[in-house]
């Protein structure tokens, strides 16, 4: 994870209107996979909280990890009292952290952040989110794949990821789900496809995954 990248991305961006609302991702996985028997939610690498915030203003209790302490601060700005008891921002790192002192974990979420993790980081993170999950619990993904229009552009640093702005590993969406269901993991929902997350000019194609342990 580019952490200097982050910092100074979410000190000049972080309240920008673009990506203060929340996420269609988070829309989609609220209204389509997230019953009336979730309760706790661990979101990896939360960013400014947008998704974060969201899911607690649904009365979710919703652990915010961010290795940004200035992505974590921003959150924090947002703590009012329809916020504070189900908000949870903590400024970590999401692969190193050990889950298995969390309470109980209903869904790992994470969004636009599997393909900002090394490969290394991914077989690490992988199996700890499996053990964590709560049986019959979801794990939530989205992000750039193999397909994507930024894919090959930049300098190449290996393991299918590129450096522009900052480094970007593209997934290969069938390789990753060969991956999670070698684990236990069962497929619940799966697509791959542009037009979910249309940000100005970017138009990033997507996997879309949802997995029930």
């Amino acid at each position: 994870m580019d952490k200097k990248y982050w910092d100074k991305f979410y000190k000049n961006n972080g309240k920008m209107d673009d990506i203060i609302q929340c996420s269609t991702f988070a829309h989609f996985c609220l209204e389509k996979f997230f019953n009336q028997g979730v309760k706790n939610i661990v979101e990896l690498g939360s960013g400014n909280g947008r998704d974060a915030i969201y899911f607690a203003r649904h009365a979710l209790n919703t652990i915010a990890i961010d290795q940004s302490i200035i992505a974590i601060a921003i959150e924090k700005e947002e703590l009012d009292d329809n916020v504070s008891k189900y908000l949870h921002p903590r400024a970590l790192n999401f692969v190193s952290e050990d889950y298995f002192h969390y309470d109980s974990i209903d869904i790992f979420y994470s969004r636009f952040t599997i393909h900002a993790i090394t490969k290394k980081d991914e077989e690490e993170l992988l199996p700890k989110i499996y053990k964590a999950l709560n049986k019959g619990g979801l794990f939530c993904v989205e992000a750039r794949t193999t397909k994507d229009p930024l894919y090959g552009v930049g300098e190449y640093c290996g393991d299918n990821t590129y450096t522009t702005d900052h480094k970007r590993r593209f997934i290969n969406s069938e390789k990753f789900i060969s991956t999670v269901l070698s684990l236990g993991f069962k497929l619940l929902y799966f697509t791959e496809e542009d037009d979910l997350s249309v940000c100005k000019n970017d138009n990033p194609v997507l996997m879309r995954i949802v997995l029930e342990k």
